[in-house]
């Protein structure tokens, strides 16, 4: 790769990102398609946010993503939001459009893709155990609810947390049912894995340097699938306990495949490379 002044700058938000694979997949893909661009890891804390934001304008950076913890603090410091991001309430992508920052939402379509293409899951009339009330949980839940799920189970450590999110989308969907349920109540936290279809981990928990959740998985069904959108690493404590079970279960390198195949096509307005990019992730 060639740096030249010339060089458009892209690259991703969050706190900690030194894991991140995002740098190698759509580097991979820039090369691959001969553009002069290059994307690299910003790590910026929370109290960074919006000065960070500003940078994007003032160093004519082209377009960023954005991950855990800013995907819903972010957008007050967006111009415009795509209304995908408005119903998730959560940014993911965010071009930089000659100074205007436009928020995008590609985790919706990247997360359904990743069902399909990983465990050959359609999520229509299923009961879902998910983790998490954050960003991330939000793009999910609405890809789960705009795609026909039966029952949806929120756990999260803030019962509140859960509640306001069950609440807010049980509103917009009524035909679903939507519950909140606090981590630390173990009889509810069994009952939910007990009738779950799929299992949805949303949190940071499990990341590489984070201390994984301490699950009932023995509750869990033969036939659950499980899914855990982190992916470093590889093969996270949870995949590799639901793969002890015998439970179909992978981690979250195909969303993030697929969620950043929709970036690069925001940012670039090219169709992405997604089989250089898969191989970038090296799976």
């Amino acid at each position: 790769m060639k740096i030249s002044g010339a060089t458009k700058v892209y690259g991703i938000f969050g706190h900690p990102v030194s894991h991140s694979f995002s740098p190698a997949m759509h580097n991979a893909a820039f090369e691959a398609l001969g553009l002069d661009c290059v994307y690299v890891a910003f790590d910026v804390q929370p109290k960074d946010l919006e000065a960070s934001a500003g940078a994007l304008r003032t160093m004519s950076v082209a377009g960023i993503n954005v991950t855990v913890p800013h995907k819903e603090s972010v957008i007050p410091f967006l111009d415009t939001v795509s209304q995908e991001a408005e119903l998730v309430g959560a940014v993911n992508t965010v071009k930089n459009d000659g100074g205007v920052l436009k928020g995008y939402n590609t985790d919706v379509g990247g997360f359904l893709r990743a069902l399909k293409e990983d465990i050959g899951c359609e999520p229509g009339g299923m009961r879902v155990a998910l983790l998490g009330a954050g960003g991330a949980a939000r793009a999910v839940l609405t890809a789960l609810c705009m795609n026909g799920a039966r029952e949806i189970n929120v756990i999260n450590r803030t019962v509140a947390k859960a509640q306001g999110l069950a609440d807010e989308f049980q509103n917009s969907f009524e035909q679903i049912v939507i519950n909140a349920h606090g981590l630390a109540n173990a009889d509810s936290v069994e009952s939910c894995l007990a009738g779950a279809d799929l299992l949805v981990n949303c949190t940071s928990a499990g990341m590489k340097g984070v201390e994984s959740l301490a699950l009932p998985l023995e509750a869990l069904g033969s036939e659950t699938l499980v899914y855990d959108l982190v992916y470093n690493p590889l093969e996270t404590e949870l995949v590799a306990a639901a793969r002890r079970r015998g439970n179909l279960a992978e981690t979250g390198l195909s969303m993030l495949l697929y969620q950043g195949a929709e970036s690069f096509e925001i940012w670039t307005g090219a169709r992405a490379p997604v089989e250089v990019m898969k191989q970038a992730l090296s799976f």
